[in-house]
């Protein structure tokens, strides 16, 4: 039997610019620091005002195809993983709308017309659904081709 060897060749990260320090959050909202940094660690990151999952995304992905130097026209899946989607009718259409107009204006060819775009919803689970199914593109539909998954989410907690 011929297997197909598929595996993750490049990784690529974004977070957001803003940084909540934990320990003085705690001082000033009279929590055990103690507590906090066992349980939610020393600090988080926040959205700036015109960020959204998308935006993130969109960066995360924009870094890895200008590292790695991914041909756009060889991206055939771009899916993405999230439980934070905030528009049930494009969704992750929107993230390749963005990286196409930022390939334009660096004079370089957008991603493949062609290109599949799912969105994979479900608490926690979603980033290795959007995996599952780029090993499914890529081994049944398409082995000359690249997948890209990528997983952005907020979590937004209530104080106390």
């Amino acid at each position: 039997m011929d297997y197909q060897k598929v595996g993750i060749s490049a990784l690529s990260t974004y977070v957001p610019p803003y940084r909540v320090d934990l320990e003085k959050w705690s001082d000033w909202t009279h929590q055990s620091w103690d507590k906090i940094k066992q349980v939610i660690g020393t600090g988080f990151r926040m959205l700036g005002p015109n960020q959204t999952i998308y935006t993130m995304a969109a960066n995360a992905v924009l870094d890895l195809i200008l590292s790695n130097k991914i041909k756009p026209s060889e991206i055939g899946f771009l899916a993405l993983g999230t439980e934070s989607s905030t528009d049930n009718s494009a969704g992750s259409i929107i993230i390749k709308g963005m990286i196409d107009k930022e390939l334009r204006n660096r004079s370089m060819q957008p991603i493949s017309k062609n290109c599949e775009v799912p969105e994979f919803k479900q608490a926690c689970l979603s980033g290795i659904y959007a995996v599952k199914n780029a090993v499914r593109f890529i081994k049944t539909d398409a082995p000359s081709l690249k997948a890209i998954v990528v997983c952005s989410d907020i979590a937004l907690y209530q104080l106390g």
